[in-house]
């Protein structure tokens, strides 16, 4: 059993507003009020992540995430399949900052 799919839940691609690239980095993030939590980043794009994390997350929190050079960044988590999480940022990240990220963070 894998525990990077999120095939059940995958958007399909014709709902993707920015094209996802598969990413291996590091990232912590944390709820409003909370202590942060690590996560391990596996696809990245202007709009929004997946991770992996141990800490449970409910659909509709939002979170905060520190990806690796920027201030934190606010999300809302959008779908769950076990410790896999696929969040969307509620601002966009610049397309030259999520270009940056993926291409230092590229697998």
């Amino acid at each position: 059993m894998g525990n990077r799919t999120l095939e059940a839940s995958k958007a399909p691609p014709s709902a993707r507003r920015d094209e996802r690239t598969s990413v291996d980095g590091r990232a912590r993030f944390r709820e409003a009020g909370s202590n942060p939590f690590d996560a391990e980043l596996f696809d990245l794009s202007a709009n929004g992540f997946r991770m992996f994390t141990f800490s449970r997350q409910a659909i509709g929190k939002h979170i905060w995430v520190n990806l690796p050079g920027l201030q934190p960044v606010e999300a809302v988590v959008r779908r769950q399949d076990g410790n896999n999480y696929g969040c969307e940022f509620v601002n966009p990240l610049h397309p030259s900052v999520a270009d940056h990220l993926k291409a230092k963070l590229a697998k």
